[in-house]
């Protein structure tokens, strides 16, 4: 994992600089703001990205985001995707209405198909959808990888939410 940023992404990307009582609320939880953070960046900037470059983890965070909506998450993941000198190809899976070509990369379209499906409708996951994950080539640490992603990201998106509520009321 990348050493500790003192750079909390929520406060950023919701401008908490600005709204002093809600950064007085987060520091009031300053272990789960810190444990969060820390999370984020295990799930985006491990040491050993394996087969999920940064840039793939951008791009995947950034279609999670979009496909919730939540407006300042994209910005901060398609900046991040940016940064990582994405590909056109990366840079297209960030956008929730890209489907890849069944005929082609199947392997790509199964990661995203599992992606859009736990972050829209978990609840309909099975084992039947993990052991596509496997048939398409990812292996066990391959899997964790992704569910540690989507689970993630998916919880930045509520706590964003929750925080924006607070801070435009």
């Amino acid at each position: 994992m990348t050493a500790h940023s003192d750079t909390d992404v929520i406060d950023t990307v919701l401008h908490l600089d600005t709204f002093p009582d809600i950064r007085k609320l987060r520091e009031q939880r300053a272990r789960l703001k810190h444990l969060t953070q820390t999370s984020y960046e295990a799930a985006l900037r491990p040491r050993e990205p394996r087969n999920f470059s940064y840039a793939m983890r951008a791009a995947l965070a950034a279609r999670m985001a979009g496909l919730w909506k939540a407006v300042e998450l994209v910005a901060h993941y398609r900046d991040l995707l940016a940064r990582e000198e994405a590909t056109p190809d990366l840079a297209a899976i960030a956008d929730p209405a890209f489907r890849p070509d069944e005929s082609g990369d199947t392997r790509l379209a199964t990661i995203l198909a599992h992606v859009d499906l736990v972050t829209l409708t978990p609840r309909e996951a099975t084992r039947a959808h993990i052991e596509k994950l496997y048939a398409a080539g990812l292996d066990d640490r391959d899997i964790v990888t992704l569910a540690g992603l989507i689970a993630f990201v998916n919880y930045q998106v509520l706590v964003v939410a929750g925080l924006k509520m607070l801070r435009d009321n």
